[in-house]
């Protein structure tokens, strides 16, 4: 978004709705609350999401990029220990200690190889 620039989104009210800041600075929502680089906001319910760029930007990031997403909620429990996010305790037990034995994986994978 251009420095001062404002952008009203219909958006299905029924969906959650979040915005990461990948550059700049502005407002999100009727609340006009502050969002800037690396942050994510949290939309509340609403059928338009209001985003504003700030008038002066960082001459680094002259415009305020957003990243916007939403889904239907899945109205789950979520749990989180480190980096770590399951749906129950005892699922991020089991991934702490699958990563302790080496059970997660490596980067980059590797593959069995078929002939």
């Amino acid at each position: 978004m251009e420095p001062g620039a404002q952008l009203g989104l219909p958006w299905d009210p029924a969906y959650i709705a979040l915005a990461h800041a990948l550059t700049g600075q502005g407002t999100v929502g009727s609340e006009a609350r502050p969002i800037q680089e690396g942050r994510l906001a949290v939309f509340g319910a609403g059928d338009a999401l209001r985003l504003t760029a700030d008038r002066v930007q960082e001459t680094r990031s002259p415009k305020l990029e957003l990243f916007v997403l939403g889904g239907l909620p899945l109205r789950e429990p979520v749990i989180q220990y480190g980096p770590f996010v399951m749906n129950a305790p005892e699922e991020v037990q089991q991934a702490f200690e699958d990563y302790q034995a080496g059970r997660l994986g490596v980067i980059p994978a590797q593959h069995p190889h078929t002939s």
